[in-house]
């Protein structure tokens, strides 16, 4: 589900919906598959079965997630167990957060840049007020990154519609987000600095496009043995 208020963007998906309309959404998985109206839309068991914890989620910081269900991201707030979903396109950003326990789901639909700091200072005070949930701080690199060499990581990675180059020299690590083929057109290049965080997590600083905040860059293996990278928790796999 990538819903962005009224608007919608092809290739990730065209649900175009409300932010009343989400909550309802929500309201009904609360409610285990029932309608606000009393019809049954999804079966308890499947209800049930969405927030079950099917992988672990390789990326924890871009929605803050701990594994995945069918469908849902999972969340663990210090014990507190939760479900949501976030969705995006080129200036569009959406937000659910579910917690069960307290019966409360938050909805943000935003246009425009510094949507995940507006996303971070809500939530974490509305969560925090309706459901003792306590979300964790905003993702940034440390003030002293650790060493990484990135020379295994260097190299051309793709998916469909995006090409991510990681290149290093003396000056540092960087790396290029170019849409392509039939999305060639949804946004020039993207170019930024990559910052250590770990030996496979990097923050790339997004500049002005993205607020100014740092946008989680995952480096992983699938379990074919290919080299992948996650941005926005889309896997792209190393090509050359």
């Amino acid at each position: 589900m990538g819903f962005s208020g009224r608007l919608s963007a092809g290739p990730y998906g065209r649900v175009i919906i409300s932010a009343g309309d989400v909550a309802r959404f929500a309201r009904a998985h609360l409610d285990g598959g029932v309608a606000p109206d009393g019809t049954r839309v999804l079966s308890a068991g499947a209800a049930a079965e969405m927030r079950r914890r099917v992988v672990d989620s390789p990326d924890k910081w871009t929605v803050s997630a701990d594994g995945w269900g069918l469908g849902w991201t999972l969340y663990d707030w210090d014990g507190v167990p939760g479900y949501g979903h976030d969705g995006a396109a080129i200036g569009q950003y959406s937000y659910l957060r579910v917690v069960p326990h307290a019966g409360v789901a938050v909805v943000l639909p935003a246009n425009g840049g510094g949507t995940g700091g507006l996303y971070a200072d809500l939530f974490r005070e509305l969560l925090d007020e309706l459901a003792g949930v306590r979300v964790p701080e905003a993702f940034a690199p440390a003030a002293n990154p650790p060493a990484v060499d990135l020379t295994r990581l260097v190299g051309t990675y793709r998916r469909e519609g995006v090409v991510t180059t990681v290149t290093q020299d003396v000056d540092g690590a960087r790396i290029r987000y170019e849409f392509v083929d039939g999305m060639k057109d949804f946004s020039p290049p993207l170019e930024m600095d990559l910052v250590p965080v770990s030996e496979t997590a990097f923050a790339a600083s997004g500049g002005p496009s993205f607020g100014g905040e740092h946008i989680p860059v995952v480096f992983s293996t699938l379990t074919d043995g290919t080299e992948c990278v996650y941005i926005g928790m889309r896997v792209t796999p190393k090509v050359a």
